[in-house]
């Protein structure tokens, strides 16, 4: 037995382990304190089983991928066609056939509107079997959880060969007097850069080692290449009750930003939480051989992604109010904050806006600055509701997050009188859209819909319409409730696409595609979509989205395994990267490269494809940015296991042309690979090795000490 899934979630664990380790150690921090303000004053469900339980079951729900790399926030919350409060502000959603309800937003009048608003949301808790306890839907048997103002305006809308269409990774700038040719971030949407840990401008590269607790820059000049300066990242001292941790940068010509989350033990928010925010240090680095610190801006909540629109820099972050904490006192220490120039900014209600679809209590909050500058916000705008993917495509900015929606029955008796309780669930995603124009941020429409999002790739924007491809999850609990408990469960899943206008309202729609199969990547191009599910094999669908009131499957074609990411690669070709898998069993087995013949999209066909023997792994599974496409070479490359992989691809197949190892013992999903004229770097957490991007013959190295 080669042991594959046991290796693969080995893989997995280590790939999220980063944003984990915040949220985890954070828990783990904050469960003493919890206890103690919870003995003062304790709930009655709490009587029996200590808040460090609670936390606990978050913290293991995130772990083992209850909610994928997020905050266990996808507990099992208030149903989401539960009584609301009246008023405007939260308005009855109007049912669009029976699994989506759209609603515009609104801002909360004051402060007391606000706070009324999040202590019922607090209160709410359907899911209230006696044989357990219930906290805001997990039900715990034995302390392991179970499992289971603005009106709607028509977005301006990108250019259709800006949504990733091309596939083409080579970008070219003029350098002085000379025409360079660099690549950039493997970005979602042509011209909305997206932040990671390495940068260049065609004439520098920026790395972030954080190992090193330095970001390096070094001079883009092939094997001449060295390092001409180095920002020292900020370190917590031992015994210090803060913790800092840089995620990514983004770059805009001579400023550098270093983003990240920051969390203060000492500190408490109104919730007993550590207090912690998303930073943005900034850096001039017109000087390269001497970068200078110039600001810092602060907003509150986890940080969660940015995009750079032209000069404009747009960071969101997710702030958590835990679940388990009464909404007490004045509501206005429950409202973000930003930071800027020492001086800190409460939200004031008309920055703040509710999603009346959500159950969620904490907060989303987006900024925008202007990335020449760097040292105050242009805009900045909340919304009560949480966060887990985020799409921008320049004009509009969707945020998405998930629920688990429970709804418990009354005690009955069956046909022979055995009493039983009736636990049915299912999940559902919270939309809400707002618009960019001029640095500014407004809302528009909020919406929900059934199902679960893979990642942002699951979302798209495309001649004013919002497209949507989700798995839907439905399970059924009977818990016979005479004599000692005995439990029956049942489940099943299939696939959607959604179509939603302006205002988020429904316009076209399918469902019960790929029945007990989950979605494995999803690529919009133009008015077509492609989207993998998979169980056994791999069925890629191919959707007309020409009609938006009609969307059509054109094809399904069912090959072994399945692609974990898709990618344009010039006319009428699709690249896929993924797993091969045992058709038998779908036990999956090497990391495999797929190309698609999409010329004729109603016959859509796999014209060849590589399994890549020694290779198990790869994180672009996880982490887009991970993966290197240059369409004009047909170069291919991302990390697998331990090393780092080059492809090409012509009319025959794939042809691998390099395999790069490096010298450390750090976690290589993180490595990245990008060329500046006729040099390839693949840039480690330890090294950064030059090749020739024709060849792959390595030219050089650079240590990162």
């Amino acid at each position: 037995m080669k042991f594959k899934d046991a290796y693969r979630r080995k893989n997995e664990t280590i790939h999220v382990r980063e944003s984990l380790l915040d949220e985890i150690r954070t828990a783990e921090v904050n469960a003493e304190r919890v206890e103690r303000q919870q003995k003062a004053k304790r709930r009655p469900w709490l009587i029996a089983i200590p808040t460090a339980a609670a936390v606990a079951a978050a913290c293991l729900a995130v772990v083992i991928g209850i909610r994928g790399t997020k905050d266990a926030r996808d507990r099992r919350t208030a149903d989401a066609d539960s009584a609301s409060l009246s008023g405007e502000l939260m308005m009855e959603a109007s049912a669009q056939g029976d699994f989506v309800k759209s609603n515009e937003p609104g801002t909360v009048g004051s402060y007391e509107e606000l706070g009324a608003i999040m202590k019922e949301r607090s209160n709410r808790s359907n899911v209230g079997y006696t044989g357990g306890w219930a906290v805001d839907g997990f039900v715990v048997e034995d302390a392991a959880p179970t499992e289971a103002e603005m009106p709607a305006a028509e977005p301006a809308v990108m250019p259709s060969d800006t949504n990733g269409m091309k596939g083409d990774s080579a970008i070219r700038t003029e350098t002085g007097t000379d025409e360079v040719a660099y690549s950039g971030t493997n970005n979602q949407v042509q011209g909305v850069d997206e932040a990671d840990i390495v940068k260049t401008d065609g004439t520098w590269i920026y790395a972030l080692s954080h190992s090193n607790n330095k970001v390096y820059i070094l001079s883009a000049e092939g094997k001449e290449s060295e390092i001409v300066g180095t920002i020292k990242i900020s370190e917590a001292p031992e015994n210090a009750t803060y913790w800092r941790y840089y995620q990514e940068m983004m770059l805009c010509k001579d400023r550098l930003y270093l983003l990240g989350t920051y969390n203060d033990w000492s500190k408490e928010t109104a919730d007993g939480m550590t207090e912690q925010y998303s930073f943005a240090e900034v850096y001039d680095i017109s000087d390269r051989t001497a970068p200078k610190k110039i600001s810092t801006l602060k907003q509150q909540g986890n940080y969660q992604t940015a995009r750079l629109i032209d000069d404009l820099l747009v960071i969101v972050s997710d702030y958590r109010i835990w679940y388990f904490y009464p909404i007490d006192g004045d509501p206005i220490v429950y409202c973000p904050r930003i930071v800027a120039n020492d001086t800190e900014t409460t939200f004031a209600p008309d920055r703040i806006y509710v999603n009346p679809d959500s159950n969620e209590n904490g907060f989303t909050v987006v900024t925008t600055i202007n990335a020449t500058d760097g040292t105050e916000y242009d805009s900045y705008k909340a919304v009560l509701g949480g966060c887990d993917n985020v799409y921008c495509n320049g004009t509009d900015l969707l945020i998405a997050s998930q629920e688990w929606n429970s709804e418990q029955s009354e005690e009955q008796a069956d046909k022979d009188g055995k009493h039983f309780v009736k636990i049915t669930s299912g999940t559902s995603t919270n939309l809400f859209r707002f618009t960019i124009t001029d640095g500014k941020i407004e809302a528009v429409a909020s919406a929900k819909i059934d199902g679960q999002l893979l990642n942002q790739f699951s979302m798209d924007a495309y001649n004013g319409y919002y497209r949507f491809v989700i798995t839907r999850n439905d399970s059924e609990e009977i818990i016979w409730t005479d004599g000692i408990d005995t439990y029956d469960w049942s489940g099943s899943s299939d696939c959607a696409l959604y179509v939603l206008d302006g205002e988020l309202k429904m316009v076209g729609k399918l469902e019960n595609l790929a029945k007990d199969e989950m979605v494995q990547s999803v690529r919009f191009m133009g008015d077509t979509a492609y989207f993998v599910t998979f169980r056994q094999v791999d069925p890629l669908f191919t959707v007309d989205l020409s009609d938006p009131q009609n969307p059509t499957v054109l094809s399904k074609l069912k090959i072994p395994g399945f692609s974990a990411y898709l990618h344009p690669f010039g006319e009428g070709k699709l690249l896929g990267i993924g797993y091969d898998a045992d058709e038998e069993h779908g036990w999956t087995e090497n990391v495999k490269l797929s190309m698609f013949d999409i010329s004729d999209p109603s016959n859509v066909t796999e014209a060849f494809k590589l399994s890549v023997k020694d290779a198990q792994y790869t994180s672009v599974q996880y982490n887009h940015k991970a993966v290197f496409v240059d369409v004009t070479t047909g170069t291919i490359a991302f990390p697998s296991d331990d090393k780092y992989l080059v492809f090409r691809a012509d009319e025959k197949g794939f042809t691998k042309i390099g395999e790069i190892k490096v010298d450390e013992q750090y976690w290589f999903g993180d490595a990245r690979g990008l060329f500046v004229d006729n040099a390839f770097y693949v840039v480690a957490e330890k090294e950064v090795v030059i090749l020739s991007f024709d060849t792959m013959e390595k030219l050089g190295t650079v240590k990162l000490r």
